[in-house]
């Protein structure tokens, strides 16, 4: 016999390039309501009718969402791993065949659900059995499941080590500090309400709202190439590949949390730009000038280098460019 379509293969017989809800359904035989459910999830793309009286979804991208998600909506009994198993969301991913983007996302989306995903331990990690039972009860209420097996990559990222929070320990990788200079860190309240639990004396906290943090604070470079033990880490995190260049979805991730190797097309276009003043610098990284001027200070007190002003006829500005190196330094291996 045959397999079924998917659903994201039913959509080849939906009318038109540009579909409705209702087109949709029945194309893949889900009912409106579900249709229009699944169009307030992660990643559903946006509505390209540019009218207000029907929305209206471009098929090839609502065919991709399903593959991506829907499409893989196997029988929870013919995943692999057994039922005690205690897995991280990106472990959920890979043995599903799911992107991370949209596994990291289900705990919060479905957290006022009748049905919530399930709890995680304090280390972030999740009961197989939990999960399988959660993602089969969701597939029996979202209509046909597809056939579509999880991508073959997918086997080999589930063995590399994985996981979903850091400790101090990896803090102190991340950010260079030592142990002392850490716990001072950590004390900083907007950092010591993020921590989620204890397992004893140790700490942790998620992974995906600390590091933005940690790149919003400047503890970690905004650009340009990661120390040894910074990448490391984001290996084990599951935002880097082990060899390899990145994916598409984890420099998407990393950029979201404020990393981009090559820089933004408007970070580029400010470090080409004229020699800025030094209001003009505090408001481009979102500091105050005392903070500028402080960092400064502490840089020539330790005998490091500083970024020096140029006197010009409109005041004393910087080289964007030099004070960007200084601001955001590569991270010594």
């Amino acid at each position: 016999m045959a397999p079924a379509p998917t659903l994201a293969e039913r959509l080849d017989a939906a009318p038109s390039d540009s579909l409705s809800v209702a087109d949709i359904a029945t194309a893949t035989g889900l009912s409106e309501s579900t249709v229009r459910r699944l169009a307030k999830e992660p990643g559903w793309p946006a509505d390209a009718s540019g009218d207000h009286r029907e929305q209206r979804y471009p098929r090839e991208a609502v065919a991709a969402w399903m593959r991506d998600n829907q499409g893989t909506r196997v029988n929870p009994e013919e995943l692999p791993g057994a039922d005690d198993d205690r897995v991280t969301l990106t472990e959920v991913a890979n043995r599903t065949g799911r992107l991370r983007e949209t596994v990291s996302r289900m705990p919060s989306t479905y957290r006022n659900s009748a049905d919530p995903f399930p709890t995680a331990d304090p280390l972030g990690t999740y009961s197989w059995g939990e999960v399988k039972a959660w993602l089969g009860r969701r597939s029996s209420r979202t209509g046909p499941r597809g056939t579509v097996q999880p991508p073959a990559a997918a086997a080999e990222a589930a063995t590399q080590p994985v996981l979903d929070k850091l400790t101090t320990a990896m803090i102190e990788r991340l950010t260079g500090k030592s142990k002392e200079a850490v716990k001072t860190l950590v004390r900083r309240p907007e950092i010591a309400e993020l921590s989620t639990a204890k397992v004893g004396r140790l700490r942790v906290w998620s992974a995906d709202t600390l590091l933005p943090l940690l790149w919003q604070l400047g503890y970690l470079p905004a650009s340009g190439p990661l120390g040894t033990e910074q990448r490391a880490v984001l290996v084990e995190l599951g935002y880097l590949p082990a060899t390899g260049k990145p994916t598409a979805e984890q420099r998407a991730v990393l950029r979201e949390f404020g990393y981009d190797e090559q820089g933004s097309v408007e970070h580029r276009a400010w470090l080409r730009g004229p020699h800025r003043t030094a209001t003009e610098l505090a408001k481009y990284y979102g500091v105050s000038i005392s903070a500028i001027s402080k960092r400064i200070a502490r840089a020539q007190e330790a005998g490091q280098p500083v970024p020096h002003p140029a006197d010009t006829e409109d005041g004393t500005r910087y080289d964007p460019r030099a004070f960007d190196a200084f601001w955001n330094p590569p991270a010594a291996d």
